[in-house]
């Protein structure tokens, strides 16, 4: 049921994604960008997700992050307000954590879906933000490259995590 509820949201994070991603390439791979592959792989990854990645919620909280998030993704409004919606459900801080976080997942999958289509882009080079709040986990990766469907690789390492893969 949560597949047939989020399926249409899930495209539209996976366009955005595939959009960013689709941007960084090399103009003369951009038209290389196979919306047929691009299309299928995020169903898959879709029916796939199902939220396992948000931890230690009840089925209340779930079915209210759901709706927050359907909300903010048909919105087109920036991260912030996904997270103000959020905030009274998990508190602030933990509500900007998992809107980053969950946002970060989605996008970057939509990104190295669209990279992957191309035919040519098989390898990512992970990057952090660079600065004095880089963790111990994604320091030493940056710069390091990986296959695209790296997924032990592939941002968010950790939740809150700011890195992001560009291709290769």
């Amino acid at each position: 049921a949560m597949y047939e509820e989020m399926l249409s949201l899930f495209l539209v994070a996976f366009a955005l994604g595939a959009d960013e991603g689709t941007e960084v390439l090399p103009a003369s791979l951009q038209t290389l960008v196979n919306p047929n592959h691009f299309n299928q792989a995020a169903i898959d990854y879709a029916r796939s997700y199902r939220y396992s990645y948000i931890q230690s919620i009840t089925d209340t909280t779930r079915t209210m992050t759901q709706d927050a998030l359907a909300t903010w993704l048909q919105s087109g409004q920036p991260l912030d307000v996904l997270e103000q919606q959020i905030a009274a459900i998990f508190g602030e801080a933990r509500a900007a954590m998992i809107a980053a976080t969950e946002t970060t997942r989605v996008v970057a999958e939509g990104n190295a879906i669209a990279w992957k289509s191309t035919g040519f882009v098989e390898k990512v080079r992970f990057n952090t933000v660079v600065d004095d709040k880089v963790c111990p986990f994604c320091s030493p990766l940056n710069g390091e490259e990986f296959d695209v469907d790296d997924y032990g690789h592939k941002p968010p390492i950790h939740v809150g995590c700011r890195c992001f893969n560009t291709p290769v």
